[in-house]
């Protein structure tokens, strides 16, 4: 199984009604469970005896206050994994607030398995906001950063509203 047969099952899983998945393909154990908080877990763990599952301890339950929409078009991770702002330790941001971007250029990484996916721009604009630090586990459809559309060009003069023809 490649990584583009995973997320091609991701994708799937996403669009359909299925909540649960369990699926073995030799080495590779996937369990995925929708709609449910994604913790830290382990895609394929060395074989070797497993620990004896033990339930964590009650805790109070406390209302979970409603999360406001970032304003602005959002910049989501397609995928889990850990977020990098630069392509390498040191390296200058891919972007900062204020940079301007055009629809598809590289605004971070998400790493998955040791594999770097790019994250693009949706399309052109100004990155008004950037929700996410550098290095911090996301969840699949979280908001990375936020950007501004780009600044509507008004028509003035004689050839406003015309057209050429």
């Amino acid at each position: 199984m490649t990584y583009k047969d995973v997320i091609d099952i991701l994708r799937i899983i996403d669009d359909s009604t299925c909540r649960e998945l369990h699926l073995e393909l030799g080495d590779l154990k996937l369990d995925l469970v929708k709609g449910q908080p994604v913790g830290l877990t382990s895609v394929a763990a060395p074989p070797g005896p497993s620990p004896a599952a033990t339930a964590p301890p009650p805790q109070e339950t406390i209302p979970e206050k409603p999360v406001a929409e970032p304003s602005g078009i959002p910049v989501r991770t397609p995928l889990s994994g850990t977020f990098y702002r630069a392509p390498a330790p040191g390296a200058k941001p891919f972007v900062e607030v204020g940079s301007r971007v055009k629809e598809g250029d590289q605004v971070g990484i998400v790493e998955v398995m040791k594999l770097m996916n790019s994250i693009k721009a949706p399309g052109n604009g100004t990155i008004r906001e950037i929700l996410v630090e550098n290095e911090t586990k996301v969840e699949m459809g979280q908001v990375l950063m936020t950007m501004n559309p780009p600044a509507g060009k008004k028509k003035t003069g004689k050839s406003a509203g015309r057209k050429k023809g």
